[in-house]
């Protein structure tokens, strides 16, 4: 049986702080000789250093959480301190939500949640929600204004979430039986026509302007090597490259060549701490993770927003202080696996694990799988042109009823069969209704008969939809269209509004 192997936060100085003031709350004034002890007993801080306890202790008096009088080696409670320990008594960070408002129609569509926010939420992004792509054009406090996309290529997902990493073990366990079993899974079943997943072998391909790069190193392994590719690409090279992981792959979006990668992997250092440190401090999600630190050491109210321009220069300005340290040993310890990547690194220079091109037109099924869930390019694409194939067929084969305008005979057809006609009395002028309650109804006859006269088939498709009335059937049918897709799409969303208005 194996047990995976926890992830402990050594040395948390901002929980460290936190029951430092505690205890000049509790005793007014006390010995830091006394508080040392006291520390060095938890098994949590036994590698911290009386330095860094020092440090510690001069780092709160300069925030007025504590009095620390050095020569006299005593700690003295503050008025500040008894707010700030009060505030901070729970570590857990309060989660902010955002209404995600259609800028168009001034509707809540769904909420995305701060972390989200944080690593995606700029303008032009797009992403999915609630199945279709938004692109985010402004932020106004707890408020996301987007509009409707019709790209689904490189939109990201509206949720991740804390998902439970895959480690380094289980990954290398499953690319194994995917090896040994590839016949019995139908998606992967011709996956050895373009190479066979090997846990000691790392795969680079390429699609459209993605780079999959099939790495069976678990979560937090992929989630490290990834922000090393992307930083040193970015720097190297000048490119803007986008990124996603997952325990087996990591696909990077950009300007950048399979070769270039394979260079670049090659030649990445053992020594990687400040490379991501560097990485990191520039990313939106380090100054999310580094306002929840702040908010801990009480630099910060907890009530209080800040834009992300004042909290990097408050980064900035505390880059050499326990609050920046402690950001890093909280990504680190979280989301990314220093030391295994290392081990990675030198087997790859070593030439344990080897790297290899795959030069093919079409993605590999291994690379589907990868774009499907995390990039949404092919199989979203496809499941997006499939809703507008079914909701083509769903019009065409809706029947309607043509009403002669001279003998008011009646002919019922479905709109994939109508094609011009006369009736038997000689007429070539039809009303179109989709009730026979409204054959009486003359406003819409005429109306129906000169629109099915100047538009012919495009109107009985647009007025086959749910809800729409000739009304909306004219608008449409005024309107120009690159091509059918368009069209259906509007008509969609015309139903939309419709079935919104109904329930």
């Amino acid at each position: 049986m194996w047990l995976e192997k926890p992830d402990i936060h050594w040395k948390a100085y901002d929980v460290l702080a936190h029951q430092i003031v505690g205890l000049t709350i509790d005793f007014g004034e006390a010995d830091i000789d006394f508080v040392w002890r006291t520390i060095k007993r938890c098994y949590l801080y036994k590698d911290l250093t009386y330095e860094e306890f020092l440090k510690l202790l001069e780092f709160l008096d300069s925030l007025k959480l504590i009095k620390f009088d050095k020569e006299n080696k005593k700690i003295t409670k503050t008025r500040k301190g008894f707010f700030y320990y009060l505030e901070n008594v729970s570590m857990i960070p309060d989660e902010k939500s955002y209404d995600v408002i259609d800028i168009n129609t001034r509707t809540k569509i769904g909420i995305l949640h701060e972390e989200f926010v944080a690593k995606h939420g700029e303008p032009g992004t797009i992403f999915i929600l609630r199945g279709l792509p938004w692109k985010i054009e402004k932020i106004e406090k707890d408020k996301i204004y987007v509009s409707l996309e019709k790209d689904f290529e490189s939109a990201i997902p509206s949720w991740e979430g804390e998902l439970i990493p895959v480690p380094f073990e289980v990954a290398q366990l499953a690319t194994e039986l995917k090896k040994e079993n590839l016949e019995k899974f139908e998606e992967l079943k011709n996956q050895k026509y373009w190479f066979i997943p090997d846990k000691n072998k790392i795969f680079i391909e390429s699609y459209k302007d993605f780079i999959i790069i099939h790495s069976p190193f678990g979560s937090k392994v992929n989630d490290t090597l990834s922000r090393l590719l992307a930083y040193i690409l970015s720097k190297e090279y000048g490119l803007v490259v986008g990124l996603k992981t997952d325990p087996y792959r990591i696909i990077l979006k950009g300007n950048i060549s399979k070769e270039k990668v394979k260079e670049t992997l090659e030649s990445l250092p053992e020594d990687i701490e400040n490379i991501l440190k560097e990485a990191l401090f520039y990313m939106d999600y380090f100054l999310w993770r580094f306002k929840h630190v702040a908010r801990r050491f009480g630099i910060i109210s907890k009530k209080a927003e800040y834009s992300k321009g004042f909290l990097r220069r408050l980064a900035e300005s505390l880059k050499d202080t326990f609050v920046v340290e402690e950001t890093f040993k909280e990504i680190f310890t979280e989301k990314l696996d220093i030391e295994r990547t290392k081990e990675i690194i030198k087997k790859i220079k070593e030439g344990e694990i080897k790297i290899e091109i795959i030069n093919k037109d079409k993605p590999s099924p291994l690379a589907i799988l990868g774009l499907e869930t995390y990039i949404s390019d092919i199989m979203l694409a496809d499941r997006y042109k499939e809703i507008i194939r079914l909701v083509k067929e769903r019009l065409e084969n809706t029947e309607l009823i043509f009403v002669c305008m001279n003998c008011k005979r009646i002919y019922k057809m479905k709109v994939k069969d109508w094609k011009p006609f006369k009736c038997v009395c000689g007429s070539e002028y039809f009303g179109v209704v989709k009730r026979e309650e409204d054959i009486k109804k003359e406003e819409v006859l005429y109306a129906t008969a000169d629109l099915l006269k100047q538009c012919g088939k495009k109107f009985l498709l647009i007025y086959a939809g749910k809800g729409i009335s000739y009304t909306v059937a004219a608008h449409l049918c005024s309107k120009k269209y690159e091509n059918e897709e368009q069209l259906i799409l509007d008509i969609i969303e015309f139903e939309k509004k419709f079935l919104k208005r109904r329930f």
